[in-house]
């Protein structure tokens, strides 16, 4: 099929192009201008294919009609696509800014990665609800641009379904470091094997590095299948527990372990009330920390033996009230913690935000 001359000055349809974006194996994304309304978008362009490779073009079709079908603050938005000289274009809203992966030679604050997560979480319910699957989460497919606004790009391998409780089945699509296990081994997913991506990118944000690493497509694929990530606050000391066991919980193995919607898992990141510093606070992660969360220890302890189990599940029971489900994994790590029964209860209610609760479970504690 032959290529338009897709070239910085040139005129596509009502289209000046200012400014080439990007290019990979694809297709390029360039700045351009609209001639009759003045507003500047992005278009995105197959390169040239020929009979072998429909493949990419239906890939592309594909992107243009999930495009097409959501409409969300925090996902780019399509304006049009047409053809010229029989090549598909596609228009897509143009964002001033970067991706997140430029940001990641440097771990994040805490309050600025939970804010970019919850924006990320919030574009992929719209998704999932609209049926939906993104496939490739990634800190490349997101854009952060004026006002730190998250947006949610790249639906290129993305699953359009008939219904939104539908799972979609076949080959492994996705880029390696940031695929869900069940992604990996080709079985069928749903919208929990985005969730796993955006914590893998929210372990990244935190942690400065992605929970597996290797040097071979076979090292990664094998320690993703068999091995448990090491826990965000066992590198990052200062994080608060609750988060660390968000992030943990987000990249359970098994889907039903995991959060179970998008909101579900926004939620509980938006109720930890992580606060981004003022102007004269200095711009450290652990400044950004509500009170209330208590920081890891950075002595581990190996007192874990010694509690006795009976002791940890009444315990559990008695935070579940007030802070819910996350109990469960918040008695395990203190519990790891901690140098007695007295001391378990100390770390455990500094995850409680009312102070009155606080001290109502103090009280509750075993003498």
């Amino acid at each position: 099929m032959p290529a338009t001359n897709l070239e910085v000055g040139k005129t596509v349809g009502d289209y000046e192009i200012i400014a080439l974006l990007g290019h990979g194996g694809m297709g390029q994304v360039f700045k351009v201008r609209n001639l009759i309304s003045d507003r500047v978008d992005a278009m995105k362009s197959l390169i040239s294919y020929g009979d072998g490779d429909s493949e990419k073009a239906e890939r592309f079709l594909r992107e243009i009609k999930v495009l097409a079908r959501l409409e969300h603050p925090n996902i780019t938005s399509f304006r049009t696509a047409f053809r010229i000289n029989e090549e598909l274009l596609m228009i897509m809203e143009y964002v001033e800014g970067s991706s997140l992966s430029r940001q990641l030679h440097r771990r994040l604050e805490f309050w600025r990665a939970v804010d970019y997560t919850c924006q990320v979480l919030s574009a992929l319910g719209h998704a999932h609800r609209c049926g939906v699957l993104h496939r490739d989460v990634k800190p490349s497919n997101i854009l952060i641009g004026a006002g730190d606004r998250v947006k949610l790009t790249d639906f290129g391998i993305a699953s359009l379904t008939a219904d939104p409780g539908l799972t979609i089945t076949g080959g492994a699509v996705g880029t390696l470091y940031y695929m869900a296990p069940e992604q990996m081994k080709a079985l069928p997913i749903d919208g929990r094997a985005d969730l796993y991506s955006a914590g893998v990118t929210l372990y990244e944000m935190i942690t400065g590095r992605v929970p597996f690493r290797g040097d071979s497509y076979y090292s990664v694929l094998k320690a993703n299948l068999e091995s448990r990530p090491t826990p965000p606050n066992e590198l990052v000391p200062d994080l608060p527990a609750a988060l660390s066991a968000i992030i943990e919980k987000s990249l359970e193995k098994n889907p039903a372990d995991r959060f179970q919607t998008a909101d579900e898992f926004r939620i509980a990141l938006q109720d930890l009330h992580l606060e981004k510093p003022s102007d004269h606070d200095s711009p450290t992660a652990s400044a950004v920390v509500a009170p209330h969360f208590a920081p890891a220890s950075k002595t581990p302890s190996r007192s874990f033996e010694r509690l006795d189990p009976a002791v940890l599940e009444t315990a559990r029971k008695k935070l579940a009230l007030y802070i819910g489900p996350l109990a469960k994994i918040i008695v395990g790590q203190a519990a790891s913690r901690a140098r007695s029964v007295e001391d378990l209860y100390q770390v455990l209610a500094a995850e409680i935000p009312s102070t009155q609760d606080r001290e109502k479970f103090l009280r509750s504690r075993p003498l």
